[in-house]
């Protein structure tokens, strides 16, 4: 009986928001216990580790809460030919898929094909510079908003989002105070990925820029 130890990882870049597929097989743990997986865009999406003969751990940074979070598979569940859903272990929101190259790809092609019927739907493509961008821009702001980090200098926290073809206008509803977030390149991602608030300045209109 032939043995296939390999597995497909489908995932979605936190940073740049790309879905690629990564193939693996036991043989890339030969002189190491530690794999990273990355992104075209060089940002580390998973990590697997090899604790001993039996047991793997899976490590990534979870695009819905945040949190990094952990599953573990026996050797026999990392290469068997069953998909595996990976979920956000704090709401139980799929996050990407692993198993067979074949049922792997096809599920996501699905997503792919949602995905862009949703951007159509919006007119995306035509409108934003780089709508993959865009969304995951949208994503990180939501989340400093869910924390409270979105406000203005008046006090306000009723902030209206206006998406523009390469930035993110936001606009205080009390003092008209407005700052426009930059939303077309991964450089654009990675500044404000680092940042925890976004306050407008009362009654100006300004720029969220990069400092070297």
């Amino acid at each position: 009986m032939l043995l296939d130890f390999s597995t497909t990882f489908a995932w979605r870049c936190p940073f740049c928001g790309e879905l690629e597929l990564s193939e693996i097989n036991i043989f890339y743990f030969s002189g190491s216990n530690r794999l990273e997986i990355k992104c075209s865009c060089d940002f580390t999406k998973l990590v697997v580790i090899k604790n001993n003969s039996k047991r793997y751990q899976l490590k990534y940074n979870c695009i819905i809460c945040e949190l990094e979070h952990r599953v573990f598979y026996t050797q026999s569940e990392l290469w068997s030919n069953q998909v595996k859903k990976i979920k956000c272990a704090e709401n139980g929101a799929e996050l990407g898929y692993l198993g067979p190259y074949v049922e792997v790809k096809k599920l996501a092609d699905l997503e792919e094909e949602y995905l862009e019927l949703m951007m159509d739907k919006l007119e995306f493509e035509d409108y934003f510079s780089n709508p993959e961008v865009m969304l995951s821009v949208l994503n990180i702001l939501h989340d400093i908003a869910e924390n409270s980090g979105l406000t203005c200098q008046c006090g306000n926290e009723d902030i209206e989002i206006e998406m523009l073809p390469g930035k993110i206008k936001l606009t205080c509803h009390q003092c008209y105070g407005a700052i426009n977030i930059n939303a077309e390149t991964k450089d654009d991602l990675l500044f404000l990925k680092k940042l925890r608030k976004v306050k407008i300045l009362e009654g100006v209109v300004s720029a969220l820029e990069r400092t070297n």
